[in-house]
């Protein structure tokens, strides 16, 4: 089964690459999507003049059944406030896994991350805070072999 998923660039990307992002981002060095369209447009309209959506389909249960390492969270919860803060740190992941799912830091979402990095909030604090957010999730795929084998190109479109 697969699921659509966009990736918010300023050009077609219609071969993606772990490599396309920087450095100390929320889930780590990969390549990012989402899987809400609302999601993809709202981020697109802040980052660019002539933002492009890529739209692709993924195998999820077919990179899940392979036995790819996840790490995957449901909500946002201490586990998932330490795993942003050491990726923002810098700390690489891709030892660890192949994929990440959870939910995306925005703007409201890495204010909170960095009041906590800055020691303004208590781990406690930024747990309770985050909590009143929706998950809006986000996907970061580590490992250029999922994207090979299961990341299917399927249109881009300007916002």
């Amino acid at each position: 089964m697969n699921i659509t998923v966009y990736h918010v660039s300023c050009e077609e990307v219609k071969n993606p690459s772990v490599d396309a992002n920087g450095e100390n981002l929320g889930f780590g060095k990969g390549f990012y999507l989402t899987n809400s369209k609302v999601e993809a447009e709202a981020l697109a309209r802040k980052i660019a003049d002539k933002p492009v959506i890529n739209v692709y389909e993924f195998n999820y249960f077919k990179t899940k059944n392979v036995g790819y390492r996840f790490n995957e969270f449901e909500t946002y919860n201490k586990e998932w406030l330490k795993f942003v803060v050491d990726c923002r740190k810098g700390k690489d992941v891709t030892a660890d896994y192949d994929i990440v799912i959870a939910g995306g830091v925005n703007d409201e979402i890495a204010d909170i991350v960095a009041d906590y990095e800055n020691n303004n909030i208590t781990e406690e604090e930024a747990v309770e805070q985050l909590r009143y957010n929706d998950v809006k999730f986000q996907i970061c795929i580590l490992n250029q072999e999922i994207i090979d084998f299961n990341l299917e190109f399927v249109e881009f479109f300007e916002v």
